[in-house]
């Protein structure tokens, strides 16, 4: 089949075959809005002229994909074979890569992603009682085991480095004796307070 003689068919045709639908092309092509361009859109795709023509043209644009493909593969064959008569295994080795890309057998790792990566192995095995995994993820009242060797310890330091204590005490405040200007007592010097 050849190019339809309606030229607004034709061009119908084309915009189908682009992806638009036939609401869309036949808007486009007739220049219609709303309900007109939906009901009249539908009737010319099952005008059996037009359908024949779209089914031809997809055809084509399908012919058009695979020989693309399979004509680069066909020439990537000769440039192997022309590498290889010329000694050059590198050129040989780029075209073979390629080839593979082209027809999906190689994944680009740049272009994937982890989701998930694995844990670090643990370094000794821990296998908690009932009781103990009771008293560690248990709820209620009471106190919390540490599961691992020295975690308080580890815990008490942190808070000695990081100036917190669980129990901050007030320093005691600098005192003097006013006529003899003596220090009586020594302390902290307050400049957070307000007072």
């Amino acid at each position: 089949m050849t190019v339809l003689k309606n030229s607004r068919h034709e061009a119908f045709c084309l915009a189908v075959v682009r992806g638009e639908s036939a609401t869309g092309a036949y808007a486009n092509v007739y220049r219609a809005t709303g309900r007109t361009a939906e009901v009249n859109g539908s009737k010319l795709l099952r005008n059996t002229a037009v359908g024949e023509r779209i089914i031809e043209l997809q055809g084509t644009a399908a012919k058009r994909t695979t020989k693309t493909v399979e004509s680069l593969v066909a020439d990537l064959d000769e440039i192997i074979a022309f590498a290889g008569q010329c000694g050059n295994p590198t050129a040989m080795v780029a075209a073979v890569n390629t080839q593979a890309k082209l027809l999906g057998l190689m994944i680009d790792r740049s272009e994937t992603t982890v989701l998930h990566r694995p844990a670090p192995l643990p370094t000794k095995v821990l296998e908690l009682s009932e009781s103990e995994w009771i008293a560690q993820f248990g709820k209620g009242p009471g106190p919390r085991l540490a599961v691992t060797d020295g975690a308080k310890q580890r815990k008490a330091e942190a808070r000695k480095l990081d100036g917190s204590t669980a129990r901050r005490l007030p320093a005691p405040p600098i005192t003097w004796d006013i006529e003899t200007g003596e220090i009586k007592a020594r302390g902290v010097i307050g400049l957070d307070d307000d007072d």
